[in-house]
């Protein structure tokens, strides 16, 4: 357990400023990543990957990528006052340090491969913080529980968390290089497409606790099957040390049987009874949905109030609770800061415009979000119509149509009123799903655009109506709900949207 620290939220910063005081040297930098020495020079007080950000005093590690090659850029980011450079190319094919920078010419280290290098270097840092790490993975909820969680702890300790979505092979070690010597606790997400890259990524990481919050159809392309998302997300658990916490979601058969996977103490968080269903180590009863987002009982006693729409919020609040108890923070603490969380944007964030509420969830969709979405839609306060409207869902490989028809199914499942799908192609399964479930066709709508579908919800809509807007966000759904919006605002004056309603 760590004792927390009672401080003001700590800004994720880039490590040591002085490079007296950083152990990245050539000779250090070289024997992490089993790289040669090519020329000497100062340490570097962090490590950089992306030429657009300061790269003063930092190494630069020149990855190659899909779209660019690090290695493009290595005289701009000398120029720029890089303490250093890790490569793959040989000194032949590098250009004329010192004629670039003759008064602090960067120490260079050459590897085999950069990007790996990286990751070596990352796992490295790691291992000498004293910081304890949570590792968070699962189909849906692991950004809003990242940050959500990284929040809580930083309420009452030094603590750093993942920006944005940084789960990948260069966001994981990003995340890792922020961790100071004064940091407590650091909140890492770690993604997947393909199977290895949670093991991987979690043997760089080595969390202290290991989070998952759910399993569902999303990144099938790469990972072939619910069964093959399972067993890839059951590498997390996997990973966390003998005096590790697992803490895995009890409603979800798949991550329930995680617990074998694991050597560390299990706890399980359900929505529900502590009995239904399994036991639970953390629960909550009584949720209810209402113009401040979600509000829940805790245990089925304390009150606990997010400033979000949805269930799935409830299992994020409870996954956050849990891991921020077993860090040693105050549950007063932890309920305190979960309700100061402001809604997310584009998550089910409610805008309240012409007396119609759009409930914006355009950052993305798999078909646990979209259920959850609907639930989240029909359990708002009785009032005008519910409209669904859904582009299609991606990277879903061979099932996308079946996936597609089953959000259909559960359109009607839900009781919404009218179903709008865009963009045709896996959408119209959605259309169909509904149909077949029961909804009359003349309450579903078919789109070809954004332009079609702006131009049905200006003549559909009006006062006391629910919209719901999601699709994957390839899709660009957010381009509809900015413009329909717009409308509904210069239709009253250029009234602003409210900040929640319900």
């Amino acid at each position: 357990m760590v004792a927390p620290m009672r401080r003001k939220a700590a800004a994720v910063t880039d490590g040591v400023r002085s490079g007296r005081d950083s152990w990245m040297t050539a000779a250090a930098v070289a024997k992490a990543t089993a790289g040669e020495v090519l020329q000497r020079g100062v340490a570097a007080i962090g490590v950089e990957t992306d030429t657009r950000k300061d790269c003063v005093g930092k190494l630069f590690v020149a990855i190659r990528g899909e779209k660019n090659d690090g290695h493009a850029f290595l005289e701009a980011v000398v120029q720029g006052g890089a303490a250093g450079l890790l490569v793959d190319q040989p000194r032949h094919e590098l250009p004329a340090l010192d004629r670039i920078a003759p008064s602090r010419t960067p120490f260079v280290v050459r590897v085999g491969d950069t990007t790996q290098a990286l990751l070596d270097l990352a796992a490295e840092h790691r291992r000498r913080m004293r910081a304890k790490v949570v590792g968070i993975t699962g189909s849906c909820g692991k950004t809003s529980t990242k940050e959500w969680l990284g929040a809580v702890l930083a309420a009452a300790m030094p603590t750093v968390r993942s920006p944005q979505s940084f789960n990948n092979q260069i966001g994981v070690p990003i995340t890792l290089f922020s961790i100071r010597p004064d940091t407590r606790a650091a909140v890492v997400e770690i993604g997947t497409n393909a199977p290895g890259e949670i093991a991987q990524l979690a043997g760089v990481a080595r969390p202290d606790i290991g989070i998952v919050t759910c399993v569902a159809a999303a990144h099938l392309q790469g990972l072939g099957s619910i069964a093959g998302v399972a067993k890839e997300k059951s590498s997390l658990p996997a990973s966390l040390p003998d005096d590790g916490l697992c803490i895995l979601n009890g409603d979800d058969a798949n991550c329930r049987a995680m617990a074998a996977a694991t050597k560390a103490e299990v706890q399980f968080f359900r929505v529900g009874s502590a009995s239904g269903g399994g036991p639970a180590d953390w629960f909550a009863t009584d949720v209810r949905f209402h113009a401040l987002g979600t509000t829940f009982l805790l245990q089925g006693k304390r009150p606990v109030t997010l400033a979000r729409l949805g269930t799935h919020s409830v299992y994020n609040a409870l996954a956050v609770i849990a891991a921020a108890s077993r860090l040693g923070v105050a549950e007063e603490t932890i309920v305190e800061a979960l309700a100061r969380l402001p809604a997310a944007s584009r998550r089910l964030e409610p805008k309240v415009i012409a007396g119609v509420t759009v409930v914006d969830d355009t950052y993305n969709m798999n078909p646990q979000s979209a259920a959850a979405a609907l639930q989240a839609l029909a359990g708002m306060a009785p009032g005008g119509r519910r409209i669904a409207v859904f582009g299609e869902m991606r990277e879903l490989g061979a099932e996308s149509a079946a996936l597609h028809r089953q959000v259909g199914a559960e359109v009607v499942r839900t009781r919404q009123d009218l179903l709008v799908t865009v963009g045709g192609g896996d959408a119209d399964a959605i259309a169909d799903g509904a149909i077949a479930a029961g909804l009359p066709a003349a309450r579903v709508h078919r789109v070809p655009d954004i332009d079609a579908a702006l131009a049905l919800l200006r003549a559909e809509a009006r006062a006391g109506d629910r919209v719901l807007c999601k699709a994957s966000r390839g899709v660009q759904l957010d381009r509809l709900v900015d413009r329909f919006v717009a409308d509904l605002g210069a239709a009253t004056g250029g009234a602003g949207a409210g900040a929640a309603g319900a």
